[in-house]
């Protein structure tokens, strides 16, 4: 088990049991996501839309007149739609505010809980006391964000002229999805011969580069066969 000293707000030294590299990941209820609707489209195709609070300057009113009364498809019946389209967004918003509130506490709580004796986490006082806590206890995470300035940074990686994860936003999505980053990690983790307590002991800067290192052939060749896919069907549909 690997440990920090730190000195809480009343000047005595706290020992902070530091956490595993995953342990938050299934911590606290799930989030709420953004609020979606379905919009018929010309073609007739259903696609799903997020919808933009914050966007709407001026929020849809009531048409004032019973609902009952309302025939489908006049001006008033979208007016309708429109209306309750954004009180359920509202709604929505409220719930997915208080998950995110309650997802925090959760995991606050098992920080605190998992990092101290009982007899420090009665001396958890201000906030700086659980700032200090907090940065003993986690291992920083590695985001897309920090793995995006080591392709550019560390390796100079691009494609077609593009930083590689802007070029990956324009690749054909399969029907699967994962959390790409952690399992990038795990691999590379795994295949480097670390334990999860070894791997953590590596700074931020070394995870990235090592992860940064293992991905980025393969990325590559994943781009280059979209590339080529493309091109492909572009010739087949200009040869129609």
């Amino acid at each position: 088990m690997v440990t920090a000293t730190i000195t809480l707000s009343d000047g005595g030294p706290c020992k902070v049991k530091r956490l595993g590299i995953f342990d938050m990941d299934n911590v606290g209820p799930a989030l709420v996501g953004p609020f979606a609707y379905t919009v018929k489209m010309a073609d007739g195709k259903e696609v799903e839309v997020a919808y933009e609070l914050g966007n709407i300057t001026r929020p849809p009113q009531h048409p004032g007149i019973p609902e009952n009364e309302i025939e489908e498809g006049t001006p008033t019946w979208h007016a309708l739609l429109d209306y309750q389209t954004y009180t359920m967004a509202v709604a929505h918003e409220r719930n997915r505010i208080l998950s995110m509130i309650d997802h925090i506490m959760e995991k606050s709580r098992y920080i605190v809980e998992s990092a101290l004796s009982e007899e420090d986490i009665e001396r958890i006082h201000t906030k700086d006391d659980y700032l200090a806590v907090l940065r003993a206890a986690l291992v920083p995470e590695l985001t897309p964000e920090v793995l995006a300035d080591t392709f550019r940074n560390h390796f100079n990686a691009y494609f077609q002229g593009k930083e590689i994860f802007e070029a990956l936003e324009r690749v054909t999505p399969g029907s699967g999805g994962y959390a790409a980053i952690k399992v990038w990690e795990i691999n590379t983790m795994t295949t480097h011969g670390y334990k999860e307590e070894e791997w953590a002991d590596l700074t931020l800067a070394e995870r990235a580069r090592k992860v940064a290192a293992a991905k980025l052939p393969d990325l590559l060749e994943s781009l280059e066969r979209d590339k080529q896919h493309k091109e492909m069907a572009a010739r087949h549909a200009h040869s129609a």
